[in-house]
């Protein structure tokens, strides 16, 4: 809008981009994918830290995968904010195919080779009957396109899971892809990308001062 003459600058799109509570097959750590594992009473008490402290913002909306583990966490961030979370398909977690399941030791047993690779080259690796790297970052990129088309200038939150989030991060980093475990990324920790004049930026990455800090977080692998 021109005033004096001049026009105002674009404001800062702003994505909240946030893992999913914990479950109990992040504790055990066993392979979840698209199985729909509930977060556990843990996972339930850091979506609400989450929600207290993302009540102090304005969000215009909160996105979510279609999972439970997501949108119930979304669900506790949403009735904050007077919101019903959407539902984002492309922000559903990787599909690992035959290791959904599995506990990580099984899998070191019976796909050594495929999961070292997966740990090194990970987007070389295709699990049987999964999903790659690639097809992740192409559907999690296209959402965060349409949250940012939808919000121009808005703040929007995405509940959402480890690998959607890591291709995004990614990406916006200009990280090699035999980099991508290098980002740890904590349950329900916030990451914040700002966007503007077609360029991203990341504000805030893993942020978990609502649970009390990293050293408190305690990591889960990503499964």
């Amino acid at each position: 809008m021109p005033v004096g003459g001049e026009l105002l600058p674009e404001r800062e799109t702003l994505v909240i981009l946030v893992r999913h509570g914990t479950t109990a097959w992040n504790r055990c750590s066993r392979y979840q994918g698209r199985l729909d594992i509930p977060i556990n009473e843990e996972g339930l008490v850091q979506s609400r830290a989450l929600s207290r402290v993302l009540s102090r913002i304005s969000l215009a909306a909160v996105y979510t995968s279609p999972l439970s583990r997501a949108s119930d966490c979304a669900r506790i961030v949403a009735a904050a904010h007077g919101l019903k979370p959407i539902y984002l398909p492309g922000i559903i977690e990787i599909c690992h195919g035959d290791w959904e399941g599995m506990l990580l030791s099984e899998v070191e047993d019976k796909y050594t080779d495929l999961l070292t690779r997966w740990r090194t080259l990970p987007y070389t690796v295709r699990m049987p009957r999964g999903e790659s790297l690639v097809e992740v970052e192409e559907r999690a990129w296209a959402a965060l396109e349409k949250m940012i088309h939808d919000h121009p200038g808005g703040t929007v939150a995405a509940v959402t899971h480890d690998t959607p989030i890591r291709t995004i991060l990614r990406r916006v980093l200009g990280l090699d892809q035999s980099h991508f475990w290098r980002i740890r990324l904590d349950n329900t920790g916030i990451n914040i990308l700002g966007w503007r004049d077609d360029i991203f930026r990341v504000i805030v990455l893993n942020d978990t001062c609502h649970l009390g800090g990293w050293m408190q977080a305690g990591e889960q692998k990503a499964l």
